[in-house]
């Protein structure tokens, strides 16, 4: 599946089983619900987990309410995960289907308010504020 970011530059993610390649290399799958290759937008969360919180991180991912998974345009969720480096991806119909999510109350309750408890305090699980992207999906 070919990417393009909001700069114009390329990538790829190519899914195969238990792996994915994604820009800086392959990753183990650690969650795949629903169909990415159905996305016409993909959201990337790239961050850095401190070592000792790995598991609690896939265990809190594989737990998760499942808030997006209901919500409108929403195509596929994907944790990777490759040394302590993990990276979400979300899947939606379109551009417009993310930016309502972002916009919905489900997500600042989710998101907002966690990242600006991250930015004051810190965070017991990252090393750093997860980086996010968004692309473009390509035939």
């Amino acid at each position: 599946m070919k990417l393009v970011n909001t700069d114009g530059q390329n990538t790829e993610l190519l899914i195969d089983g238990e792996t994915a390649t994604f820009k800086d290399g392959t990753y183990d799958v650690i969650i795949h619900d629903g169909d990415l290759n159905t996305a016409g937008h993909v959201a990337a969360n790239n961050f850095i987990v401190k070592e000792d919180y790995i598991k609690d991180m896939i265990k809190r991912f594989k737990g998760r309410k499942g808030n997006v998974d209901q919500y409108e345009g929403f195509r596929g969720f994907m944790l990777l995960k490759k040394d302590n480096k993990m990276t979400v991806l979300t899947g939606w119909q379109s551009t417009e289907d993310f930016k309502a999510w972002v916009d919905s109350e489900a997500f600042q309750n989710s998101h907002v308010k966690k990242e600006q408890r991250v930015k004051s305090e810190g965070s017991e699980y990252l090393e750093a504020m997860p980086v996010r992207e968004n692309f473009k999906v390509e035939a």
